[in-house]
């Protein structure tokens, strides 16, 4: 049996871990563009400098090796579920072609979105990619600081918090002044979270360290060195660094396969809808049942990633499947958030805590790391 997995973030990786544990005859093969596996929750961090992109990165060929798969460096143009074959186009590593498999797992992530905004994609910066990250640090290091730089962070969510901590942390090494704006469309930051207990903590800890918050402030245009707000104020700015949102991968645009706004369906065993091959996990996922969605986060890849891999085993032994349980959920969520100078607040249980998180959010890094 022949199982490929398309996308090798945490779902993916998951998936092929457990699949070797549980299973050493099966064939696995591991797809992605790129040829490394990034920790994204650390990304921010690579503005201040507190990590480097080699302790954040590793080798995913390596990886494959190690575990006694295949990898394979190549982007994804198309899926052919019928003939079940992957349809790859070369990249700098492996020739384009096409890939059979019995089994799939689609857990190729997510997107930036910029929601159409004019401007807003060709004139911002992004740290959702290591890419995006690196280029962003090399923005902040051809700034002028003998005179005061004014950075715009669009989206007051968890990536656009843990970035405007690292920002006050960068100008405060270097000496430099800086206006430090994070923007928000809705009422408060940290929307998703149902407490706002956080959000009050949060607020006020950057407010504190310089940072200008700006809620209910919905951007209408970006142009060279301004920003238009849809109340008809206007941000002059050095850098912007959009964090506002994600949308599903653009690859489903063209694959005939069930989707709730865009977002892969699936059932309660992570299958796609309708298919018994096919399963698919992490961001790119649309789950729900009985009213709880589970959420676009680490622990939900990794959760649904095991789950799928049993999943297969069972399928390929004539077992009952397991059904798969969301943890960290739309309705009830969990979040780790530093906040620059060494400190974070978790957020677990309805409950809020500040002693030792941000010790435990890089414990959580670096045992994760470990792994490779």
């Amino acid at each position: 049996m022949n199982v490929v997995v398309l996308g090798c973030g945490f779902g993916g990786v998951e998936v092929a871990r457990t699949l070797r544990k549980q299973a050493k005859e099966l064939d696995i093969n591991m797809i992605d563009h790129t040829p490394q596996f990034d920790y994204p929750p650390a990304y921010p961090e690579l503005l201040s400098g507190k990590v480097t992109p080699e302790a954040i990165s590793h080798d995913l060929k390596k990886f494959a090796t190690k575990i006694g798969a295949g990898f394979i460096q190549a982007k994804v143009v198309n899926i052919d579920f019928k003939a079940k074959k992957v349809k790859t186009e070369a990249t700098s590593g492996d020739e384009g072609r096409d890939i059979p498999y019995d089994f799939l797992v689609i857990a190729i992530g997510a997107e930036q979105t910029f929601f159409g905004i004019p401007g807003a994609e060709k004139l911002s910066y992004t740290v959702n990619t290591m890419k995006g990250a690196i280029e962003t640090k090399n923005a902040l290091d051809t700034l002028d600081y003998s005179k005061e730089s004014s950075i715009a962070v669009i989206g007051a969510g968890l990536t656009g918090i843990e970035v405007a901590g690292e920002l006050v942390d960068y100008f405060k090494d270097r000496g430099a002044l800086a206006r430090i704006s994070l923007v928000e469309m809705m009422p408060r930051i940290l929307p998703a979270l149902p407490k706002e207990k956080v959000a009050t903590y949060v607020s006020k800890f950057l407010s504190d360290s310089g940072v200008e918050i700006l809620t209910e402030t919905a951007v209408q245009e970006v142009s060279e060195g301004e920003i238009t707000f849809k109340d008809g104020k206007k941000l002059p700015y050095d850098i912007i660094i959009w964090t506002a949102g994600i949308k599903p991968n653009s690859l489903f645009e063209i694959l005939d396969i069930p989707k709730v706004k865009g977002w892969l369906k699936v059932d309660s065993y992570l299958r796609a809808e309708g298919m018994d091959d096919v399963f698919a996990v992490g961001d790119t996922v649309y789950f729900e049942r009985e009213g709880v969605r589970a959420g676009q986060n680490v622990e939900e890849a990794e959760g649904q990633g095991r789950v799928a891999a049993e999943n297969i085993i069972r399928t390929i032994k004539g077992e009952k499947l397991k059904r798969y349980r969301p943890k960290n959920t739309i309705q009830n969520p969990k979040a780790l958030i530093s906040l620059g100078d060494g400190k974070a607040v978790m957020y677990f249980g309805g409950m809020v805590f500040k002693v030792f998180a941000y010790r435990l959010k890089k414990f959580v890094e670096h045992r994760y790391m470990k792994r490779f």
